[in-house]
């Protein structure tokens, strides 16, 4: 398979792992699903040490560590909102005036928040499902060989990354990661900071390799 497919199913891959991760609690399927697959035990490597996670069953890990250290950091003390981070006030904007949501609604993305449990549009699990929405707009430019589409679309994620995700993501996933009380979450949060690093640096030698081929 073309080598760029590959990459960008992988990004696919990666932003939705992680937006599930951070969206809600883990259940049994993910947490066996992440225990049994090498590649994904690998974006744990504390968990892969801690005790509980190699000798509790997975429900009752999930019941008596998971689900408690879920809501004490995503729920009750780092609310994982861009409007929490971005305005003097602290609070969560769901309402119009939402800059995030404006971006969305700019570029053809619509979210029914009636089908989740965020109580708004720049929750960080939301802005990293939008990434996907433009990477699959990317390789289908890229896969009818349309390379003004697909340049579009990677500077949409660029712009996207620079004036939202990478504004506030990285200064919360690592609060969230230092109130983190199991090695679970905070290899989530670690791996999804790193990831989101990695991914804007991929962008950037995205375009710049459209760039000299045009």
């Amino acid at each position: 398979m073309d080598e760029k497919i590959v990459e960008n199913q992988g990004r696919i891959n990666m932003y939705s792992f992680l937006s599930r991760l951070l969206v809600e609690e883990v259940d049994e399927n993910l947490l066996d699903k992440i225990k049994n697959t090498p590649e994904l035990l690998d974006l744990f490597p504390n968990t892969k040490e801690w005790e509980p996670f190699n000798t509790k069953p997975t429900k009752q890990l999930i019941d008596e560590e998971l689900n408690v250290d879920y809501t004490t950091v995503f729920i009750l003390n780092a609310y994982p909102y861009e409007s929490v981070f971005m305005n003097d006030e602290g609070h969560i904007n769901p309402t119009p005036t939402n800059p995030t949501l404006q971006f969305y609604l700019e570029n053809g993305y619509e979210i029914d928040l009636n089908k989740t449990r965020v109580l708004s549009p720049d929750h960080i699990a939301i802005e990293l499902e939008f990434m996907i929405t433009l990477i699959k707009e990317q390789l289908t430019a890229y896969s009818i060989n349309n390379q003004q589409e697909e340049k579009k679309y990677l500077e949409l994620q660029k712009k996207f990354m620079e004036n939202h995700l990478l504004q506030w993501a990285p200064i919360y996933l690592l609060a969230a990661k230092n109130m983190a009380e199991t090695p679970f979450y905070h290899d989530v949060c670690q791996t999804a900071l790193e990831f989101i690093m990695t991914d804007y640096e991929y962008i950037l030698s995205q375009l710049e390799e459209l760039e000299n081929v045009s």
